[in-house]
């Protein structure tokens, strides 16, 4: 039989074992700074520019720019969830343009590729006759 001293001893600790592991459940844990995905977004926003996107999609690239910047505005107030978001978005907006800016130029191009073809194809009737 244990006796009544250890047995105060041993809910004590116990007890204090359950507070330290309900104080450690509530202490809220700061997320890491995003860094890599600022520095995603801000690759996605030069290849958007490099795209041309500013030519072809001005208002997603915009939304990029926009949203990378305030991004890295919530990064230096220490809100990393509210930049890893933003850097997020910008990224998605930036390949979003991007990808319309290469789409547009494909499309005029293969356009004046069918009317150089047209122009061919009228020579060569011309010339047939």
């Amino acid at each position: 039989m244990q006796s009544s001293a250890t047995t105060k001893r041993m809910l004590t600790l116990a007890a204090a074992g359950s507070l330290v592991l309900a104080a450690a459940g509530c202490a809220t844990v700061q997320p890491a700074a995003p860094t890599s995905q600022l520095a995603v977004a801000r690759a996605a926003v030069a290849d958007a520019r490099s795209a041309d996107a500013g030519t072809y999609d001005a208002a997603d690239l915009h939304n990029a720019q926009r949203k990378l910047d305030r991004a890295h505005d919530e990064m230096a107030q220490g809100d990393y969830a509210a930049a890893k978001n933003l850097a997020e978005e910008a990224e998605v907006d930036a390949r979003l343009a991007a990808t319309r800016a290469r789409s547009d130029k494909a499309t005029r191009a293969a356009t004046e590729v069918q009317a150089s073809i047209r122009a061919l194809q009228d020579e060569i009737t011309r010339n047939a006759q």
